[in-house]
């Protein structure tokens, strides 16, 4: 299967590109690999370990060294499956306001996954051992500004000169880690900055009015 997504009237959960960790569950969970075989039972197995893993749980090398010996699979494969269901997962997690049938649908129409392993998926993703507004608060999250507040302000004198009248603005930044960052810029690069921002956001109000962008009623 190509690695983007053809013939489709929407864009999977997952986005665009089908990232190596799904494309790795959709060549083993196919029965593609001889060498390793998941059974439901092993499924089962692995989605409580990535239950652990998600909770932040450091007991995971435990579980998977159980997998790996009770169901004959390479611990490495082990590792590798984990490792790919928690992918799948924290991106589930990220769309899972959206209804069940959605995500489901894209497992199983797109990713070609067995519809018994979708189903057992499906049941911990939504199921009360999985508390993903916890889980989701353990994602890492980008730093981000909460407020910015400016004014203008005067310098009087400097250490070289006894008197000046420069004009500049001084501006204070509140981020989301609660970190504050103040700075002074001149009027002329005020005025660039101004310019630079009202430029870009009239590029990206041409770009979202491309019909490629709209969606269909």
């Amino acid at each position: 299967m190509s690695s983007r997504i053809q013939s489709y009237d929407r864009t999977p959960f997952w986005g665009q590109k089908i990232n190596r960790e799904l494309k790795y569950l959709q060549f083993i969970l196919n029965n593609k690999d001889q060498s390793v075989n998941v059974t439901i039972d092993c499924f089962r197995e692995l989605l409580k370990a990535i239950i652990l893993v998600l909770h932040g749980q450091d007991k995971i090398a435990d579980r998977v060294e159980s997998i790996s010996t009770k169901f004959n699979i390479a611990e490495k494969d082990c590792v590798l499956l984990v490792a790919s269901l928690e992918k799948l997962f924290r991106l589930a997690i990220k769309f899972s306001s959206k209804k069940q049938e959605v995500i489901k649908d894209d497992l199983i129409a797109i990713l070609k996954i067995p519809q018994d392993f979708v189903s057992d998926l499906i049941n911990v993703l939504y199921g009360a051992k999985l508390n993903i507004e916890n889980v989701s608060n353990n994602f890492p999250k980008n730093i981000y500004l909460l407020s910015i507040n400016w004014r203008l302000d005067v310098s009087l004198s400097t250490s070289s000169l006894n008197r000046t009248l420069d004009p500049f603005i001084l501006v204070q930044m509140n981020l989301s880690n609660g970190e504050s960052l103040s700075f002074e810029i001149s009027l002329d690069v005020f005025h660039k900055l101004r310019f630079s921002v009202a430029l870009a956001l009239k590029e990206m109000d041409e770009i979202l009015n491309k019909s490629f962008f709209k969606l269909n009623e």
